[in-house]
């Protein structure tokens, strides 16, 4: 038997307030090194020269955080209650979010030559998908908390499920080899086409 929906209104809108809170100060957290990093008497060009590891980390960690939220932002669109396991879920999601600006420095600081930096910061990325698809399960097995809009097909597993895998791959590859190292992320970019084509496996 699926979890009921629990609360009311206003606990859903302080749910979603808070998970968009701890979102924003991950997100802010990530620039404060390389804020650290300005001193007065230091050039613009030897900022770029010293500073380029941690800006560049601090770039793709936005990024990354950016993309999880808009994903999250869109699935909540479709919610209009909630349950103890979909907060619990939410919480699992929104602490490898937080957690996210510590591997982000350790690249900044460290680069990305050590296979255990860059196992520690794609492991987390990929804990933030699995965080998002435990969430995505919660809410397909619990109709009573989609909104009067929604339905079945707006809380498919098949983007979740696809990330993660994709994520698994870019792990064992990003770590294994220094050459590849980070790169290995932008594995999900094949997320949609491989997606589309699960699709088409699973219809026909």
């Amino acid at each position: 038997m699926a979890p009921t929906r629990q609360g009311t209104e206003r606990g859903f809108d302080r749910l979603i307030f808070f998970s968009d809170a701890v979102v924003a100060i991950a997100i802010t957290l990530l620039i404060l090194p390389v804020v650290d990093s300005v001193s007065a008497d230091e050039s613009t060009s030897n900022l770029f020269d010293h500073g380029g590891p941690r800006i560049g980390a601090f770039l793709l960690s936005f990024a990354v955080i950016a993309w999880f939220w808009i994903l999250h932002h869109s699935l909540f669109e479709r919610v209009a209650g909630y349950n103890a396991p979909l907060v619990w879920a939410n919480m699992l999601w929104l602490a490898s979010i937080v957690f996210l600006p510590v591997p982000t420095e350790l690249v900044g600081v460290r680069g990305t030559d050590e296979a255990k930096v860059r196992f520690l910061y794609i492991g987390t990325v990929l804990l933030s998908s699995a965080g998002l698809l435990l969430i995505d399960i919660v809410l397909r097995s619990s109709p009573d908390l989609w909104a009067a809009d929604a339905t079945a097909s707006d809380f498919s597993l098949v983007p979740g499920l696809t990330a993660v895998m994709v994520l698994i791959v870019a792990l064992i590859i990003g770590t294994a080899i220094e050459p590849i190292g980070m790169w290995a992320l932008a594995l999900l970019l094949l997320t949609t086409p491989f997606e589309r084509w699960f699709r088409r496996r699973r219809g026909g």
